[in-house]
């Protein structure tokens, strides 16, 4: 039994420095036949911008006279993989990495939009039904940028035109049937050269969560196999009988709290420690107090947080929000649940709290915010929304009132407290944009 140990801590060790440095695997949208490669500009929404795109090889040159004459002009790169609603999965990769250089005025920034098709709510006569995962990113000079594919988020327009339920928002890139390449959201007017040269998606033939599955079960196998051997040897050698229950209780503890500490993971933020979706879908189905009235929702988001990472860099901007959630969870309760809920933006799920306890406990909070110390000599505010749950209200539409009340915030002057219902004074308004964008 000591040789099989041996063997299968040798074999653990040398699975993960092989899954490490290698087992990698590569789909390249650039260099498939089979994937239709264009390109398209904004005058079927009613633009005016113009796009043309020059081939050489495999590299695409796209040449948009971007010019903003509607809310959100863009050209953009189209990887057609299926037309028939049975895509790729990409759910195991890891990054996608984009070999491209970029000439033009003002930011130097593209999006990329991965739709999967979901039969439940997708449908092959409206291209919009697919789910649009995103991200924007800079394009260094050094044209190489790798972008990890667990920063994608499904986009709020798009959550927001399909009208999906809470349950449905979650990321998915199962079954990806095209991929997109955009100018980015805020690109001035102008001529922009796009020379695309190589767009790949890396992950590993077997993921990190089958590998370490595979080995807890090995591990498993060998602690549960082992008081079977250990029984038959016992016959031989009783005075080893202690020492082996001692080494085998070591083992299954060890596991116990690894298959602990991989639940966590996948439930929590792991730059702020605050829940992420998936931990607050989790506490919401495992937790019935949590939904119990009376209930609020508090939503907050951090201001002008965007000029924090402009200004200062995103190492700054991470430390902020690290300060950010220690310094809300140093004042909510033990029963109150804080949820990353996405870039700057928390959630608070505070069971047994009406609307006006919520109020209370938000104007705390700002205070908190003006008291506290931050990175780098900042002074951070945040906005804050408000509701309250109905008797039998869906979550979803409880977050949504919040969210709606946040906006209020937002537009009422920022570093402020709006409830769901209550109108801010009409002197601190201010003209706002269309849609849900706010530094």
């Amino acid at each position: 039994m000591h040789r099989v140990i041996a063997a299968l801590a040798m074999a653990t060790i040398g699975l993960l420095v092989w899954h490490h440095y290698g087992m990698e695997r590569v789909i390249d949208l650039t260099a498939r036949p089979d994937v239709r490669r264009d390109v398209m500009d904004d005058r079927w929404m009613g633009g005016t911008s113009r796009v043309t795109l020059e081939r050489r090889g495999h590299a695409m040159t796209m040449r948009c006279q971007l010019a903003r004459t509607i809310d959100w002009p863009a050209c953009k790169y189209q990887f057609a993989i299926s037309d028939t609603g049975a895509g790729i999965d990409l759910s195991e990769f890891e990054s996608v990495t984009f070999d491209v250089s970029y000439r033009g005025p003002g930011r130097r920034s593209l999006r990329l939009m991965v739709l999967n098709y979901e039969p439940d709510m997708s449908t092959l006569d409206n291209p919009m039904s697919q789910k649009v995962n995103e991200v924007e990113f800079e394009v260094p000079a050094s044209g190489i940028v790798r972008v990890p594919l667990n920063v994608l988020h499904t986009a709020t327009w798009w959550i927001d035109y399909m009208k999906v339920p809470l349950d449905g928002t979650d990321m998915r890139i199962d079954n990806v049937t095209r991929v997109e390449l955009l100018t980015g959201a805020t690109s001035a007017g102008g001529e922009h050269v796009i020379e695309l040269r190589s767009l790949q998606f890396h992950g590993k033939w077997i993921t990190s969560d089958e590998m370490y599955m595979g080995l807890m079960a090995a591990w498993i196998l060998c602690a549960v196999s082992w008081p079977v051997l250990a029984a038959l040897q016992l016959r031989r050698e009783l005075g080893d009988s202690g020492r082996r229950l001692a080494l085998l209780g070591e083992i299954n503890a060890a596991l116990q709290l690894e298959a602990r500490e991989l639940v966590e993971q996948a439930n929590t933020d792991p730059l702020t420690g605050a829940l992420n979706r998936q931990g607050l879908r989790t506490a919401l189905m495992s937790t019935a107090s949590l939904l119990a009235s009376p209930m609020a929702v508090v939503f907050a988001d951090i201001d002008h947080f965007k000029r924090v990472n402009d200004g200062h860099g995103h190492d700054t901007g991470d430390a902020v929000l690290r300060a950010f959630a220690a310094a809300i969870h140093a004042e909510i309760r033990s029963n109150d649940r804080l949820v990353r809920w996405g870039g700057e933006e928390f959630l608070i799920v505070c069971p047994a709290t009406g609307a006006e306890q919520a109020r209370q406990l938000a104007e705390k909070l700002r205070a908190t915010l003006h008291r506290a110390a931050w990175p780098a000599g900042l002074s951070v505010t945040a906005s804050f929304g408000i509701a309250a749950r109905a008797p039998d209200e869906d979550i979803g539409a409880v977050i949504k009132r919040a969210d709606e009340a946040l906006y209020a915030a937002k537009a009422a002057g920022r570093d402020c407290v709006v409830v769901d219902g209550a109108t801010p004074a009409p002197e601190a308004w201010a003209p706002q944009p269309s849609g849900r964008h706010y530094d």
